[in-house]
């Protein structure tokens, strides 16, 4: 199965924005850092999220920033 990530930050242009996919996390939690950063955004907050994606685009779960389903 193919795996992406993909992260959401609240409050960017007043609605919640939602990244393209990367094929990796690290790929993916440093472009959420940067976007974060140049909006303002904390990215420590609980609202910003990062989710795994599967190969259909039609299942994710949040994930930590190791690539693991966060609970």
């Amino acid at each position: 199965m193919n795996k992406t990530y993909h992260f959401e930050i609240p409050n960017i242009g007043c609605e919640l924005y939602v990244s393209d996919e990367y094929g990796t996390i690290e790929e993916c939690v440093h472009e959420c850092k940067d976007l974060c950063r140049e909006y303002g955004v904390d990215y420590d907050s609980p609202e910003v999220k990062l989710f795994l994606t599967d190969d259909f685009g039609e299942t994710y779960e949040e994930c930590t920033e190791e690539g693991e389903l966060a609970g």
